[in-house]
């Protein structure tokens, strides 16, 4: 039998764990549905106990520490077969596909997402399926099959704009148009569709999408080579990302700064960088697959005890204290240019 009063606390509590991950507070908003989730059980409520556990699991998973995510993912499921949940069962499936796609595990991603998109299909839940769909369109993305991923995401506006769009709506459909057409070097095409999903997301108030589209616009900058418009993009976006905790979008950063380092000239601190950040265990392996070619290119111009050394630079650092560092530096250099 459900403890009400219990129950009450426990709800109450994962509301405001709830609103802590929408504004980006991660380590708070864990903190806060752990608490919520001890809660749940002691009131002996299992359907909000799995409820939880997908919660924690997101907040867990945007700091990088995927094998916990999926660890509660699986909680999850687990408590909602149990309870023959089928929308809960829909929704922890296509939580692990996710973390498969950021692991690179992209077979068994695949399978949890096409089981997934099935029970949404089966139980008529437009929004779910539409979800689902744009987490398949990341994940053929992320397998370099772009023709795949563009029909995965006009499936899912589709079936959103039946049910009536709104600002996210539109923001992440640009979104995802901007990320196919950086994908294929169409850079004229993704400026203009990140910086409208920018517009929608500043609107929403929205960190973490606002620093992971800054990133985009910042690589698209690097390629026209306007460096400067790049640095204020990139600082921008590590500011955003440091109070969040979220590791793998500051990887993001991270390697987007090493890439205007190369381009300025400073290869020995691009390279020191760009290692410690795609060896970093919450580096998504979409970041470290487009890398490839930098890498290669980094390599070749320095001897194995250069390479040993510029990793031991930025490893010593650290990536929180690196990210910041760098920040404050372009920050001291505007300064200088105002006052001269």
């Amino acid at each position: 039998m459900i403890n009400k009063p219990t129950q009450t606390k426990a709800n109450s509590l994962f509301q405001k764990g709830l609103l802590l991950l929408e504004s980006a507070q991660l380590a708070k908003g864990r903190e806060t549905l752990e608490k919520s989730l001890e809660l749940f059980k002691k009131a002996n409520d299992a359907e909000g106990e799995a409820r939880n556990l997908m919660k924690i699991g997101r907040v867990i998973e945007l700091m990088g520490e995927y094998p916990s995510a999926k660890g509660k993912y699986q909680e999850a499921l687990g408590l909602s077969l149990a309870l023959a949940n089928r929308n809960a069962i829909a929704q922890s499936k296509a939580n692990m596909g996710s973390v498969g796609w950021a692991t690179g595990d992209y077979s068994e991603a695949g399978r949890f997402l096409a089981e997934a998109l099935f029970l949404f299909r089966e139980l008529g839940d437009i929004a779910g399926e539409a979800w689902a769909h744009d987490l398949v369109g990341n994940l053929k993305l992320a397998m370099r099959d772009d023709r795949e991923a563009e029909n995965s995401y006009l499936l899912s506006f589709t079936l959103v704009e039946g049910l009536g769009l709104n600002i996210e709506n539109k923001a992440w459909n640009q979104y995802h148009l901007g990320a196919l057409a950086l994908f294929r070097q169409d850079h004229k095409q993704a400026k203009e569709c990140f910086t409208e999903a920018l517009g929608h997301f500043e609107k929403m108030e929205d960190v973490l999408a606002r620093a992971a589209t800054l990133v985009h616009l910042a690589e698209i900058a690097i390629e026209q080579k306007d460096y400067p418009t790049a640095e204020t993009h990139l600082q921008k976006a590590v500011l955003l990302i440091l109070p969040t905790q979220c590791r793998p979008l500051l990887m993001d950063a991270l390697i987007g700064v090493a890439q205007l380092l190369k381009a300025q000239g400073d290869e020995r601190k691009a390279i020191g960088i760009l290692m410690v950040a795609l060896s970093h265990p919450t580096c998504r392996q979409q970041t470290k697959d487009r890398m490839v070619a930098l890498v290669i290119t980094l390599e070749s111009r320095f001897t194995p005890q250069e390479m040993s050394g510029g990793f031991r630079w930025a490893k010593d650092i650290g990536i929180d204290k690196m990210a910041e560092g760098w920040a404050t530096s372009v920050k001291a250099k505007a300064s200088a240019k105002k006052l001269a």
